[in-house]
This record gives structure tokens, C-alpha cells and sequence, in this order.
């Protein structure tokens, strides 16, 4: 059933529809998801139609929850048992009908003429094959081809997505590869049969600005070499502007407005696609005071890896020294960001701060205590004070507790709260404080999207109450307009609770927006820092210059 008061900026059919004389792939029409939860139904996607052109790149943008990747799972038929599609959804992809489809049609369809590029590299890719194995698996699946020449179709395929040593590779593990090197491995796979069409659900979503601008061209090129149309699912808007022709913005399971590119960029006419335009990082960080005192301090801080080369017979060890006798020191009320690409240090430098791993070298001091000698057992009186909000909410929640039971675990252990009651209304509040309703609480993280799993995570850490917090990525996973929501809430966390932050991230935005000072990391290197406006508005490294570059050019 359509909404009459929809139709104006979202009708069935694209406002550019025949226009352009491109042959239709692509045909949705009025797509409805159910899914059946306790309590009720919850109906997350409704009458949704979208057209996608061979040889071009479409936008579904919205916020998590928006029913992106459910609308694009329904064309894949990879959606939950739970999952039910409407009677009078259709998805045509060539004529023919995808949801009327055997299930044994449907599987020699995925992968064969729809390929899908998911989210999380490491939750898709098997962590106990290779990625040679996992290569050829997805060729043997349509094709009758020998090892050998799956082996060499696979080789090719790493060389093609910019893979360095693509031979050696085949011989991997996916979690002996970078984020960046996983994704590209995701789209090796998705590209492995040649497909008609790519559907590409946040393929940048936690890479490197670099590594993200890397990808975005990487598909760019593939696209225009085999003529594939591409549906980019995404809630960065400042990557939807440069690579797709058309957008489809979605609130709610609904699409709220769609347009061509540019006519929606230059004139937004719905409230909900002005306000994710309007949700760009903005502001700077309130200035502190000059002799505000220091919560924590590194002196020459060096951590070392000791890794193994060779053979079995012959075994060759070395020293991988990840953070190079850095120095830094931390005050009251400040956020200090460290940025850098990945393997650059800046996550191990962290952890080390706050002795989550051992150093092997330097000193640390935490409120003028020292903490470098400190065991395991010494640290925990010190735990409720310092906390940390990590890179992957998927893997830092544990998928066997209620979201009650996560943010309430910390206060049991750190004795807080005067009793059950207490402690419920503080979870409450700490969701409240991160965007998300109270009436969560019995409910499991793989019920929430990437974003939401990421407030759940800050709840956590908020719920505590401390004065210093590590905050690894929090925003990687975040829409836009919620990335504004959470900066905010850290600045009021701050402003009343005298917090301090070390802020580690690879959006240079939200850094520019939240930091007071900036460090820039390489090859476990501080290769330059100094307070944020000046290193950002006028880098002094070429290495600086190209992750502003990265950052700050990828809409223009």
C-alpha cells in the first residue's frame, strides 16, 4: 500500500527513468519486509521501489535501522527465517521475478549475475580457510574448472583488487590481512563470476580515509572495465556525492526521497535528506584550562612484537616494535586524537596506555601514580576509572547477554549502585545518553545494527561513570547525523564530568570536530602533532597531507 504522502518525492518510478536510453537490470517494486519478534511485528521495510541501470551505481543512504541492508538482503534472499517479504513485493532482475524463484535457482543466481560485498570482512570471511581456499570455493560453485586453474583465476582476481603478492596471499589466513586488504579479498570474491550486478553494503565502513578513498576508486575502475551496475548501500554521504548517478534516501523502512545525484545534492526537498545533509561534523572542541592538571602521561612508551618467519625447520624471529618510544601527555577535560592508517600503532599505543597490553619499555602514569609496574590484579581498582569503547561492537558485546546484562556487568564487578533498582536506572540512563531508547534492555546485540551495537558499546562505558576513557573508533560505524549525536554527548560528558579522552580515528571530520590537540602516527612514529586546527589546516608531513587529502577531497 503506497503512503499518499510519499509520493511526491519518492514516487515508484525514478524521476530520470528512460532518460538516459540505459538498459533497465534492475526493477523493485513496492518491497515489504516483516519480521516476526517477540512481543509483535516489526515492519522493517515498506513499500520500497527502486530501478538500476546496467553500467551505473545507485545510493541507498540512510541511518542504521533505515532498512538499507534488509532491502538489499530481500534481493539476495538472504534474509532471517524470521524474515517474511509482502505479497506484492517484486524484484526483477532481467525479467524475471527473483522472489518467485526456486531456492536452488536463487543459489545459482547469487554470485553468478547479484554479488554482494558485506559489511564486516572479518565476520564474512571463514577465519580457519585460506583465502586461496575460499577463492576457489566461489569459483568451483558455477564453474567445472580444475584446482589449478581455480588457483590461477584466483590469483588473478587479488592481483585485479590491488592485493600486494597476491600469490603469497592465496596462502593467508583473512586475520594475517588489514581491514583494507580483507575488504578488497570481499570484493575479489563478490567479483569472482562476473556479475551483472554488485551490491555493495558499507564496503568503507572502519578503513583508513586512505584506504577508503583506495576502494571507492578500486570499484569505480571495476565497474567501468565489465560494465557492472552497482548498488552502493552506505550513511556516508560524502562518498555518495562522487561515485553514484542516482540516490534513494530511506527513513524508517521507507524511501523518503529520491532524485539524481546532483539534483538532490543541491536541492534537498525533504526535512529528513536536509537534516543527514546538514549532519556533517561541525564545531571544535571548548578550549581548556592552561593549567589544567595531567590524567595521564607516556614517557618513551615502546611496545615490541616478537614474530616468527620461515619454516618449521628453519625458523627465523625478529622484533616488530609497534610503538617507538613514544611520549604523551593527557590533561584534565582535554580529548587528544591519534590518527594514522592502519598498522600505523595507534590502537597498540592505547592499549598500552592503559596497560591492556604490557610495554617494554618507557613509563605511565595515571593520575600521578605509576602504573607501568602494575600486574593484572594491581589494575582493577583503577578499571572503573579508565574505560575504553573498542573498534568492533560486534566483537567487544558478548552475543549471550542481554543489553541489560553488558552495560549492568561493569557496575556489579565496579560496585556501583546501591542495589538492582539503582543500577537499572543508570543502564536506562546511560542508553538515554547514546541515542537509544530504554526499552531495549532485554533485547541481544545481533538484533541491532552495526551503529546501534556501537552506542550500546559507549553505554557501556559511560555507565560507570569514569574520568578517562579510550575511545577506539567509536564513530567508524556510525551514521552522520548519529556521529553528531554522540560528539555532542562527549562534549557534554565532558563539560560536566571533567572527562578526558584519548580519541583514536581514522576520520579526520570528526577529529577536527572533537579534539583539542592531534597526533599523527606512522610505522609506530609520531610523525607530527600539535593542537588540531594547526595540524589539519596546515600540515607540515607529506604523509599528513595525504590523510587530509583523503579526507577533506573525497566529496568534492
Amino acid at each position: 500500500m503506497t503512503d499518499p504522502a510519499n509520493t511526491s518525492l519518492a514516487p515508484t518510478d525514478r524521476t530520470d527513468l528512460g532518460a538516459h536510453g540505459r538498459e533497465l537490470i534492475l526493477d523493485a517494486r513496492h518491497i515489504a519486509v516483516d519480521f516476526k519478534v517477540e512481543g509483535g511485528v516489526v515492519n522493517a521495510v515498506r513499500d520500497v521501489s527502486f530501478q538500476l541501470h546496467k553500467g551505473e551505481t545507485i545510493a541507498i543512504v540512510g541511518e542504521s535501522g533505515s532498512g538499507k541492508s534488509v532491502t538489499a538482503r530481500a534481493i539476495m534472499r538472504l534474509l532471517s527465517k524470521r524474515a517474511r517479504i509482502g505479497k506484492g513485493s517484486e524484484i526483477r532482475l532481467g525479467g524475471r521475478n527473483l522472489l518467485s524463484l526456486r531456492d536452488a535457482e536463487m543459489r545459482k543466481l547469487r554470485g553468478n549475475d547479484v554479488s554482494m560485498i558485506f559489511q564486516e570482512p572479518m565476520s564474512s570471511l571463514n577465519p580457519v580457510y585460506t583465502i586461496g581456499q575460499q577463492l576457489c570455493e566461489v569459483l568451483h560453485l558455477h564453474n567445472r574448472i580444475s584446482r589449478a586453474e581455480a588457483m590461477r583465476r584466483a590469483e588473478k582476481l587479488l592481483e585485479e583488487v590491488q592485493i600486494p603478492e597476491p600469490k603469497a596471499r592465496l596462502r593467508s589466513f583473512p586475520h594475517q590481512l588489514s581491514g583494507g586488504q580483507r575488504q578488497r579479498v570481499m570484493i575479489a570474491m563478490a567479483l569472482a563470476n562476473r556479475p551483472d550486478v554488485l551490491i555493495a553494503d558499507e564496503p568503507t565502513t572502519a578503513l583508513d580515509v586512505t584506504v577508503q578513498a583506495q576502494i571507492l576508486s578500486l570499484l569505480k575502475d571495476l565497474k567501468a572495465k565489465y560494465g557492472m551496475a552497482v548498488i552502493l548501500i552506505t550513511h556516508d554521504l560524502t562518498i555518495v556525492r562522487q561515485f553514484s548517478d542516482y540516490v534513494y534516501v530511506m527513513q524508517n523502512g521507507r524511501v523518503q526521497e529520491h532524485n539524481t545525484t546532483e539534483a538532490l545534492f543541491t536541492n534537498p526537498r525533504h526535512a529528513y535528506t536536509q537534516h543527514l545533509l546538514g549532519s556533517e561534523p561541525k564545531g571544535s572542541a571548548t578550549p581548556i584550562a592552561a593549567d589544567s592538571p595531567t590524567v595521564l602521561e607516556g614517557r618513551e612508551v615502546k611496545v615490541a612484537f616478537t614474530l616468527k618467519r620461515g619454516g618449521f625447520l628453519n625458523p627465523d624471529f625478529f622484533e616488530l616494535v609497534a610503538v617507538d618510544k613514544l611520549s604523551l601527555n593527557l590533561k584534565r577535560h582535554e580529548t587528544l586524537g591519534i590518527v594514522g592508517e592502519s598498522g600505523s600503532g595507534k590502537t597498540t599505543f592505547g592499549q598500552a596506555l592503559i596497560r591492556l597490553i604490557a610495554n617494554q619499555g618507557g613509563e605511565i602514569f595515571f593520575d600521578g601514580e605509576p602504573i607501568h609496574t602494575k600486574d593484572r590484579q594491581a589494575m582493577r581498582p583503577l578499571r572503573s576509572r579508565m574505560q575504553v569503547v573498542f573498534q568492533d561492537p560486534f566483537a567487544s558485546l558478548n552475543p549471550r547477554m542481554s543489553v541489560r546484562q553488558i552495560i549492568e556487568e561493569g557496575l556489579i564487578v565496579n560496585q556501583i549502585g546501591t542495589n538492582a533498582r539503582d543500577r537499572g536506572e543508570r543502564v536506562r540512563q546511560a542508553l538515554r545518553d547514546s541515542g537509544l531508547p530504554d526499552t531495549i534492555l532485554n533485547r541481544f546485540p545481533h538484533e541491532f545494527s552495526g551503529g546501534q551495537r556501537q552506542r550500546i558499546a559507549i553505554a557501556r562505558a559511560v555507565a560507570l561513570e569514569p574520568e578517562f576513557i579510550l575511545l577506539d573508533e567509536p564513530t567508524s560505524a556510525l551514521d552522520l547525523s548519529v556521529q553528531a549525536q554522540i560528539i555532542e554527548l562527549l562534549r557534554k560528558l565532558q563539560a560536566e564530568k571533567g572527562l578526558s579522552y584519548l580519541f583514536i580515528s581514522h576520520d579526520l571530520k570528526v577529529v577536527k570536530a572533537l579534539c583539542h590537540r592531534v597526533m599523527v602516527m606512522q610505522y609506530g612514529k609520531i610523525v607530527e602533532e600539535g593542537p588540531v586546527s594547526d595540524v589539519l589546516d596546515n600540515p607540515q608531513t607529506e604523509y599528513t597531507r595525504r590523510l587530509v587529502r583523503a579526507a577533506f577531497e573525497i566529496a568534492a
